[in-house]
């Protein structure tokens, strides 16, 4: 067996690395169908960034509105006793 070049050591731990630490996602647009969302996202200056806040901020509004549903729910059942 051939030993491992330092490029192929270093590409191995990188692999391991990514592996371990990260979760890829990947999307398709039709540039046909979808050719505005396409335009829009290639005038960001960072599609993962300008995503990843889009998430963040719609996280934020959902666990809001589940504490809101929560707290509405409990006013409902303390007026029926």
């Amino acid at each position: 067996m051939a030993k491992k070049t330092q490029y192929q050591e270093k590409l191995q731990y990188n692999n391991t690395y990514n592996r371990n630490n990260y979760r890829s996602f990947s999307v398709r647009f039709n540039v046909n169908n979808e050719a505005d969302i396409i335009r829009w996202l290639e005038k960001q200056s960072g599609v993962k960034e300008y995503l990843s806040e889009l998430i963040a901020a719609d996280m934020k509004k959902k666990k809001g509105t589940k504490k809101t549903a929560a707290a509405a729910k409990k006013k409902t059942s303390a007026k029926k006793k």
